[in-house]
């Protein structure tokens, strides 16, 4: 009798080792899923919290172009298109040095931007730059060999000009620079013609 229950005993241990092992395997099991599921809670909230700082710095960034457009056209801030102006970073020429992207050097590094300049006001952290530049090739009054102007009316076209039609205005083109926390940065670039006046001929979000 004795070996038997000798026997009995061992297979009761042997039972509760392989209890208590799959216990464990199981308990550490859950744990990593549970680590994994906390993980994948915390990329998701970064992920969210990274798109709502993209939407805010592209619309801060909107903004500051629309503020661009008053100041060309609205209040007449810029008050003579043909000379540069370096307190609202405007200038009659389009400027040498621009990227692939067509950013204009001083918008290219935080170093290169004019200090007269200044930021534009924005809430969340958000320092905005900005450039307005005239599409020409140098500074004086607009004129079909120094700037890009709008396109003359059919009737001038076929050299017909009627005495009536309006002029032919210069294009001007509108960067923004958005630094936001964390080391982002976004561009933003508005294309404007003067008929009707601040008339967006495009715009467009361009990544760093």
């Amino acid at each position: 009798m004795k070996p038997r229950r000798a026997r009995e005993r061992i297979e009761r241990y042997r039972t509760r080792g392989t209890v208590l092992f799959v216990a464990m395997i199981t308990t550490i099991a859950m744990a990593f899923a549970a680590m994994s599921l906390l993980r994948g809670s915390f990329v998701t909230t970064a992920i969210g919290g990274n798109l709502a700082a993209r939407q805010n710095a592209t619309l801060a960034a909107f903004a500051a172009i629309e503020r661009d457009v008053a100041a060309l056209y609205g209040s007449a801030a810029i008050a003579d298109p043909n000379a540069d102006d370096p307190g609202r970073n405007y200038y009659a020429f389009r400027q040498a040095g621009e990227d692939t992207r067509g950013v204009p050097r001083v918008l290219q590094r935080v170093a290169e931007y004019p200090a007269e300049a200044g930021l534009l006001e924005a809430e969340g952290g958000l320092a905005i730059r900005h450039a307005i530049e005239r599409l020409c090739v140098a500074p004086g009054p607009a004129s079909i060999e120094n700037c890009t102007l709008s396109p003359p009316g059919l009737a001038a076209a076929l050299g017909l000009p009627d005495p009536a039609e309006p002029p032919r205005t210069p294009f001007y083109r509108v960067t923004v620079r958005v630094d936001g926390p964390g080391g982002a940065t976004g561009f933003a670039q508005a294309m404007l013609g003067s008929e009707p006046a601040g008339h967006r001929l495009s715009w467009r979000v361009i990544d760093e």
